[in-house]
């Protein structure tokens, strides 16, 4: 009978925990965001501009969450939130140049934290990892 050590899928989510724990952890304390808050203002780094509702889907968050998480963003002058001029009945939020950087250093947070973690293995396996686990990423999320 297999130990969760020998099954790779436990370990794999045992340092994305403790990965996550610790990202979490460090942007609480600069820049100063939660998890979601970076992953909004990471998604509007990646795709631009966005209607608030495509925002919500990108993250896979309801709705009603993404209105509060907004909230908080535009709160901390992160994020505007104007109507769309293509569609005036939805909302269109984009980076400010406080949010942009906040990123910046954000991103800076994640791959110390990254570096950190994976600190164990050569470049050339980092590399294999990151190809691999994309691989099986890409497939679950085409299953």
């Amino acid at each position: 009978m297999e130990t969760l050590a020998g099954i790779t899928t436990f370990v794999l989510h045992r340092v994305g925990v403790a990965s996550r724990r610790a990202i979490a952890d460090r942007l609480a304390e600069r820049p100063g965001l939660t998890l979601w808050q970076y992953a909004a203002l990471a998604e509007l780094t990646d795709v631009g501009p966005s209607a608030q509702h495509a925002l919500a889907a990108g993250l896979g968050i309801d709705a009603s969450d993404m209105v509060r998480l907004m909230d908080e963003l535009i709160a901390k002058r992160l994020v505007t939130r104007e109507r769309d001029p293509a569609d005036r009945r939805r909302y269109r939020i984009s980076l400010t140049m406080k949010g942009r950087n906040a990123m910046t250093t954000a991103q800076k947070v994640v791959r110390e934290v990254e570096r950190t973690t994976l600190q164990p293995l050569t470049a050339a396996e980092r590399a294999t990892l990151h190809a691999l686990v994309t691989k099986i990423h890409a497939r679950s999320v085409n299953s």
